[in-house]
């Protein structure tokens, strides 16, 4: 278990998770309802940073009292129940698959055209970030930029199973300009034992 936790800047921009391997088609199955709602996270504070492309659903839920950081926002580490529909699903088992505890997850489409503007949400001692890219294209992308890069690294994450950790505490972005959805799975973990 990891006892001091590393500070962005100690951390990559994107991590593969090797340790993690789903089944994308299994886990496609379990979204086959998807429609698309916020958590109280996104109903309260919103994000001027996406555009109306962007959709997505919770998979978790508020499991004990909300808490508040001093900016008045509230602690997505709060969000860590899984929904009645995904309890005893593939979607649960892949939450437990990893090492440190999931806490807000949620099931994001990008239809063709959305964009995520460049932003930092936290550091990486707060919480770290686990995509699980279910379906794309190649005009998908998910770009990190850190302080000391000139250019932002620019990644397409392929819907092969895999999950990657990708640095919240960067300034970070995504688009979709292709002409099909792309679908994915970002998970919000309490700990950094994955990487």
């Amino acid at each position: 278990m990891t006892t001091t936790l590393k500070r962005r800047h100690e951390l990559p921009n994107f991590q593969k998770l090797d340790h993690i391997q789903v089944d994308v088609e299994k886990l496609l199955t379990c979204f086959e309802n998807f429609s698309h709602k916020q958590d109280n996270i996104s109903e309260t504070c919103g994000s001027p940073y996406l555009n109306d492309k962007y959709k997505q659903s919770p998979v978790t839920g508020l499991k004990e009292p909300i808490k508040y950081h001093t900016n008045g926002k509230e602690d997505e580490r709060c969000y860590g129940k899984i929904l009645p529909e995904y309890q005893g699903t593939y979607v649960e088992e892949v939450i437990n698959m990893f090492k440190s505890p999931v806490t807000r997850c949620r099931l994001v489409v990008k239809e063709p055209g959305a964009t995520i503007l460049p932003h930092i949400d936290y550091d990486t001692t707060y919480s770290i970030r686990a995509y699980i890219p279910l379906k794309t294209n190649p005009w998908a992308m998910t770009a990190v930029k850190s302080k000391t890069d000139e250019l932002p690294d620019v990644r397409h994450l392929p819907a092969d199973g895999s999950a990657w950790f990708v640095n919240p505490g960067f300034l970070h972005s995504a688009w979709n300009l292709g002409g099909t959805d792309d679908i994915r799975m970002i998970l919000c973990i309490d700990g950094q034992d994955d990487l």
